[in-house]
């Protein structure tokens, strides 16, 4: 580590005459000189021994006659109820705004100090080993010894700010495209769920209802996320445009940079989780129009006289409910492979899938007239309960009252009429 000799004290006494020496001009927080730090290392600095003409140490000053600077303490610059919990930034934000400091100095885990330079002198075998107060995770030096930093400035604020600001601007616009989608999922399956909740509780279909209910609980969450994105966007925006008209200080504009750059970071998370949501949530393209043809209706596994005939059914979820077409549904169970046997499908509206990794009842509707489920698959019925074919094939799960049939339905209810 480079310390000053006693030339270069007379230099630097020419470059910063008075650093310090006038508390009562220093107006901390106001300017910023410095825009960025590095650790230079851990040692006895007899500036904070000797150099501080004002604090605590003002009986020990020495250095009047010598260079006519002192040290600037946070601790008598900042009141109490205004100090935040000492870190290295909490320091480094207090010293770049006192003219004439070029480095700072931590000691005792919360002490922050200026100073024009650094006098090292001999130590003890100490090491700074004191925790910052605000920041377990460093060290803000020890009992008799100070970490010690250099400020400098790269005049690099604007720069920073503009790539920030562009950076945001294209992170939000892919979050509201993502945040877009999801809302729309969810809106749909919200309306939906709702229709058609209504029309099969009025048929008492309540394996049907019950599904609806589980549609409605996740449009809820695909909403509540999509409008957690939308706030997010606008706050980036709202800092894209103090960007935009930021003149002030490099402090104020690596404020709104460090700020923009933590939305950025929370911007990525939260496209992610919707990126998910909304795959969760609606169809794939991939595979949808091939699948439908692995599955048949439940009830050609219970009772072929009624295979043509709308039906749904009931039982363990194998995955949350879905936007989908018939085709859609079949290529989301075929995905799931390890858990999903069956689905209920509802085509009404924009189509509502429900994977299931094992049936429980099945309830048909004889009033409904047929569907040419055998005949045509795409002529496919709005309303199906289908299974995977190679699951049941040669199998029958019509309900067994002897509760010896494993994989038979619970239930399988004929109802003589239609839902609307």
């Amino acid at each position: 580590m480079a310390m000053v000799s006693a030339n270069s004290k007379m230099h630097m006494r020419a470059k910063v005459p008075g650093a310090g020496m006038d508390p009562s001009t220093l107006a901390s927080f106001a300017n910023s000189y410095m825009d960025g730090f590095y650790m230079m290392g851990c040692v006895k600095d007899d500036m904070l021994l000797t150099g501080d003409k004002f604090g605590d140490g003002k009986f020990s000053y020495k250095l009047g006659s010598e260079s006519n600077v002192s040290i600037v303490l946070y601790s008598k610059m900042v009141a109490k109820e205004d100090a935040e919990p000492m870190t290295h930034e909490v320091c480094f934000a207090f010293c770049r705004t006192i003219p004439d400091m070029l480095f700072f100095g931590l000691a005792h885990g919360r002490d922050c100090y200026c100073t024009p330079y650094i006098k090292q002198i001999a130590g003890d075998s100490s090491d700074c080993d004191a925790v910052c107060a605000g920041d377990p995770t460093t060290m803000c030096g020890g009992k008799t010894k100070s970490n010690v930093f250099e400020m400098h400035s790269c005049d690099d604020a604007v720069a920073n700010l503009e790539a920030a600001s562009s950076a945001a601007q294209a992170q939000r616009m892919k979050l509201v495209s993502i945040l877009a989608e999801v809302d729309s999922a969810g809106n749909s399956m919200q309306e939906s769920a709702e229709i058609l909740q209504k029309s099969f509780g009025k048929v008492g279909d309540s394996a049907a209802t019950t599904l609806f209910q589980a549609a409605k609980t996740f449009a809820g969450e695909l909403l509540h996320a999509a409008a957690d994105g939308l706030e997010l966007a606008t706050k980036i925006e709202g800092l894209e445009g103090e960007a935009a008209s930021s003149s002030g200080t490099d402090a104020s504009k690596e404020s709104v940079t460090a700020s923009l750059q933590k939305e950025i970071a929370a911007a990525k998370v939260s496209v992610e989780s919707l990126t998910a949501l909304e795959a969760k949530a609606t169809e794939s393209e991939v595979g949808k129009n091939i699948s439908d043809e692995l599955y048949y209706p439940a009830m050609y596994f219970v009772d072929k006289e009624y295979d043509e005939v709308a039906s749904t059914c009931g039982g363990k979820p194998a995955a949350e409910p879905l936007i989908a077409s018939y085709g859609g549904c079949a290529a989301a169970c075929e995905a799931a492979v390890e858990t999903c046997v069956g689905f209920s499908y509802f085509g009404g509206g924009g189509g509502l899938c429900f994977l299931l990794s094992k049936l429980e009842s099945v309830t048909y509707y004889t009033g409904c007239g047929g569907t040419s489920f055998l005949q045509s698959r795409a002529r496919v019925s709005e309303t199906q309960c289908s299974v995977k074919f190679n699951k049941f094939e040669g199998k029958s799960i019509k309900p067994d009252a002897s509760g010896k049939c494993d994989g038979c339905l619970e239930k399988a209810t004929k109802a003589d009429r239609c839902f609307e």
